[in-house]
């Protein structure tokens, strides 16, 4: 019975005590918020260390829930004007292509990008060249490294890459200008053309 009324005490206690020392108040990121009767500022919970860290938490929890979709970059198709391939500098039935593929750009950051911004991706000029069709459908969304390996791996149509400098600079160019990440490129092969991407 003594062991009851002890439990029972001790409930009533705590109960007690959260009631006198709640009160209302919406917290920000950090646990904390401003007291309106007291005007002091005071946190509840733990403090996180920085607000950019607060941010790539909130990436990495929300990745796992953005899936790659390319008509959420609303591209529209045009013809280019010419019928020389960029990557093989021979004469094709071309169309355009994207230096950085929708996808690539997608898994280097694209993905938390609102759609106006991916549909401002997707139609910059300044990452589309003319590009052999069956090139363009080889190469899909590979990385630079994958596209080198598709050109020359004989299981499949075999090209050569002209100018893999030029296409690779286009490529750095429009990373760093979306602020695209490089962590699935392979630096050494930046490095052979000039590019320092780490």
């Amino acid at each position: 019975m003594k062991n009851r009324l002890k439990l029972l005490l001790y409930f009533l206690f705590y109960f007690y005590i959260n009631l006198v020392t709640s009160h209302e108040g919406r917290l920000n990121f950090e646990g904390c918020h401003n007291n309106r009767k007291t005007g002091d500022y005071h946190c509840h919970e733990k403090k996180q260390n920085t607000y950019k860290e607060k941010l790539q938490y909130e990436k990495k929890k929300n990745s796992h829930n953005r899936k790659y979709n390319r008509k959420s970059f609303q591209y529209k198709s045009y013809y280019p004007n010419t019928e020389i391939g960029f990557y093989t500098l021979s004469n094709c039935d071309t169309n355009i292509d994207h230096v950085v593929s929708l996808k690539d750009a997608h898994d280097s950051g694209a993905g938390f990008w609102n759609n106006s911004l991916k549909e401002q991706f997707a139609n910059d000029k300044s990452n589309h060249v003319p590009s052999c069709s069956r090139v363009n459908s080889s190469k899909g969304s590979s990385t630079p490294l994958d596209f080198l390996r598709k050109s020359s791996d004989g299981k499949g149509m075999e090209f050569e890459i002209k100018s893999f400098c030029s296409y690779l600079g286009i490529y750095y160019q429009v990373k760093i200008k979306y602020n695209l990440s490089f962590n699935n490129n392979n630096s050494a092969l930046f490095y052979r053309c000039g590019l320092n991407i780490k």
